[in-house]
């Protein structure tokens, strides 16, 4: 087995702080660095250096990280030929998500994981966008699912970090139920653009869904109330605040006053959701049923959102 330091080495550099790598892995900052210490005892060499608040690693630590990566990958391939000798899969699987997908595609896939593979382990952990890759390579999580929007993990995925398309996510309309775009036909987005629009912050997952889609329908959105979570935008909503886009997969609290409608056009907008797991993992049977379980779930989610999309909510 790959000395377990080399993680917390990984896990540092990624973070760029004791305090960081320690959370991500749930360790003391304490036990951290005294294990890097040790580890830079053992090799007599300098790992880390001080840089400001925190700390940088060295040409010989990044060196070390990068044989490292390499190192995990060779350990995932070893562990995956391991597992298809076994006559059962078995053992932890740790699954991240951001929270739409955790409530509409991991709770039900880890229901059927758990149904067709009573040795499997598998672990929820909530997280946020931008942060499943940096969990998977440092060894908090085995899969990671994540939005793939507007460019927003070009240039960000790690090298030892192998990402896929799980499912496409239709972006719907939100309005209230005597709103003159509320009719029984799918409309365009373009047909919005002089709403008042209910979003999230810069930055946030309900804004960078929502200005691109605009952008491409031809108008910049006129952002006139912030709300991320669905169940406020629904709130806003119903009380004729104004219009949400709003993924198909969300699930937005019923209320009698609001509407969710289908948008078409040239350019349907639309977010992508990916599956990501460590280089080297992706035939580990623990892996690949976790990855088929959670697929299946999506497809059975967005089929559920299509027939239910006129409904309340």
């Amino acid at each position: 087995m790959i000395d377990p330091r080399l993680q917390l080495l990984i896990a540092v550099s990624e973070y760029g702080t004791v305090t960081g790598a320690g959370e991500a892995l749930q360790r003391s900052p304490s036990g951290v660095s005294k294990q890097l210490k040790e580890l830079a005892a053992d090799l007599d060499i300098t790992l880390l250096e001080r840089q400001g608040r925190g700390v940088r690693l060295t040409p010989a630590g990044q060196r070390l990280v990068e044989h490292a990566r390499v190192m995990n990958a060779q350990w995932e391939r070893a562990l995956g030929e391991t597992a298809l000798a076994a006559t059962e899969l078995c053992g932890r699987v740790d699954i991240g998500a951001f929270p739409t997908a955790l409530a509409a595609i991991v709770a039900p896939a880890v229901v059927s994981l758990r149904r067709d593979h009573p040795g499997l382990q598998p672990r929820v952990h909530e997280l946020y966008s931008g942060t499943p890759l940096r969990e998977l390579e440092t060894g908090a999580i085995d899969v990671g699912l994540l939005v793939g929007a507007a460019g927003r993990t070009a240039g960000t995925r790690p090298r030892q970090v192998s990402v896929t398309e799980l499912a496409t996510d239709p972006i719907d309309l939100l309005v209230h139920r005597g709103h003159r775009l509320a009719g029984p036909g799918p409309v365009d987005l373009a047909d919005a653009a002089d709403e008042d629009w209910i979003t999230g912050r810069p930055g946030q997952d309900a804004f960078l869904e929502l200005v691109p889609a605009a952008r491409a329908a031809g108008f910049v959105p006129r952002v006139v109330h912030h709300a991320q979570e669905f169940a406020a935008t629904s709130a806003l909503v119903a009380a004729g605040l104004g219009a949400a886009a709003v993924p198909r997969l969300a699930t937005v609290m019923p209320h009698p006053d609001v509407v969710r409608v289908t948008l078409a056009g040239p350019r349907v907008p639309a977010r992508t959701i990916l599956v990501a797991v460590r280089a080297g993992s992706e035939d580990n049977p623990r892996i690949t049923v976790c990855v088929a379980a959670l697929r299946a779930a999506a497809a059975e989610a967005l089929s559920a959102g299509a027939a239910s999309r006129r409904s309340t909510g």
